[in-house]
């Protein structure tokens, strides 16, 4: 299959990080909490409706491209198609393209809900995004143009008494959303109102890129949260704020993600709140990628699937657990045998699933081991759109590629992300 410059281009930056993250030790920063107290100590996060934040249009193409593009993924030959076609219509601002491109939109409703972060002395505060796909902690910064910092929140290091410039370091990540690139500071990072970290890199965007991502109005920042080597500063990938807190901070290793359909989610570190999830926790330890043994995700594999009250089918699948992606992605043959049990749905030119909204859609259950995890049927729409049909939650991958889980069907789940025992724990919210 013929690759775009895009997806080479992505490819060599992947393993670039790959060959520097091996090779360099990452700087410890100073660490120290509000008020000098050194109590280890949990806390919660509560999402925030950002006051900045605006609706906009998106094409439906952009929206399921975009998990594969963060996770370096090879798409299905239709998304490609219309990948491609979509980034013409960007250069020639045409509308003189293929349906496959420029038809479909949904409403995006990235950055509706962030958490509040501070930077600096004295405290700069952000609308910040926390991605538990990704490491990188950055924001737009004061070196860039003013055209792409409109309606946010820039962050300057020159205006903090504690900044350092990281003088050689630069980043280069690449997002859902698109891609951003900069240089690296050092300052104080506080959270929660009182722990902060001193000296802790912050990535300073020059620059932001791609069809979504200059338009994520309202958003400041991106706070990755896998462990540090997952992290695209080079030539010395430096530690996470996750790695800084786990280590110094909290009682125990964890934080989990209990996120709410159309409402305000929680993050909590330290602490596993039992009045978050119904029934009992179940854990199963953490992956690497085939190939890159250090790598950072929260990869975990799954011992089958069953659709609705169908038997249930072993099949081992890798599987990404990542907040910061829209869709859930299943092989090809998964998705379509889940599809089939709807009445009416249909694929747009560009393998979007589409189906009525009035139509019945059955649950997904996934083994864990021995040990089972039902979504519930209503998690299966991203978006009601045309009236009466529905953008479907679920989308096909390639079928020797990776399952994605992404927000609909962790609205239903509450995630506990052991740090310190690299596993995840998996149970069902209440009343979702």
């Amino acid at each position: 299959m013929t690759r775009s410059p895009l997806m080479v281009s992505l490819a060599i930056c992947l393993l670039c990080l790959l060959l520097t993250a091996r090779a360099q030790t990452p700087t410890i920063p100073r660490i120290a909490l509000q008020g000098g107290s050194k109590a280890r100590k949990a806390f919660s996060m509560t999402q925030t409706r950002n006051p900045n934040w605006k609706w906009r249009q998106i094409p439906v193409t952009a929206l399921y491209a975009a998990p594969f593009l963060k996770h370096h993924l090879r798409m299905p030959e239709p998304l490609k198609e219309a990948v491609d076609e979509l980034q013409m219509e960007v250069i020639n601002r045409t509308s003189l393209v293929h349906e496959r491109a420029n038809g479909q939109t949904a409403v995006g409703t990235n950055g509706l809900y962030t958490f509040p972060v501070h930077i600096g002395k004295p405290a700069q505060t952000f609308n910040i995004m926390f991605d538990t796909g990704s490491g990188d902690f950055w924001v737009w910064s004061w070196l860039m143009p003013q055209t792409l910092t409109n309606g946010r929140n820039v962050y300057n290091a020159t205006k903090s008494s504690e900044s350092d410039r990281l003088t050689g370091q630069s980043f280069n990540v690449n997002y859902a959303q698109g891609s951003a690139y900069g240089v690296v500071w050092q300052d104080t990072v506080t959270v929660n109102g009182e722990y902060s970290i001193q000296g802790n890199p912050v990535e300073c965007a020059q620059n932001v890129g791609g069809t979504n991502l200059p338009g994520l109005t309202g958003v400041d920042g991106i706070m990755g949260l896998n462990t540090w080597i997952n992290d695209s500063e080079y030539p010395s990938p430096q530690q996470t704020w996750l790695s800084f807190i786990v280590d110094q901070y909290l009682p125990a290793p964890v934080f989990t993600v209990a996120l709410v359909r159309n409402g305000v989610g929680t993050m909590d570190f330290g602490t596993i709140d039992a009045k978050k999830y119904t029934g009992s926790l179940v854990y199963t330890p953490v992956v690497p990628l085939p190939g890159w043994a250090e790598s950072g995700y929260w990869l975990v594999n799954w011992s089958g699937f069953s659709i609705g009250k169908g038997s249930f089918n072993s099949t081992v699948h890798q599987v990404f657990v990542d907040s910061g992606c829209n869709l859930v992605l299943l092989p090809t043959s998964i998705a379509r045998k889940y599809y089939a049990q709807i009445r009416g749905s249909w694929q747009q030119t560009n393998g979007f699933w589409m189906f009525p909204c009035a139509a019945t859609t059955p649950t997904f259950t996934f083994g864990l081991g021995t040990s089972r995890i039902t979504i519930p049927s209503n998690h299966m729409v991203f978006q009601v759109v045309d009236g009466g049909n529905c953008l479907g939650a679920v989308q096909e991958i390639e079928e020797d590629s990776y399952v994605l889980i992404g927000v609909p069907w962790l609205e239903a789940l509450f995630v506990v992300h052991d740090y310190g025992a690299k596993r995840l724990g998996f149970a069902l919210r209440p009343s979702y």
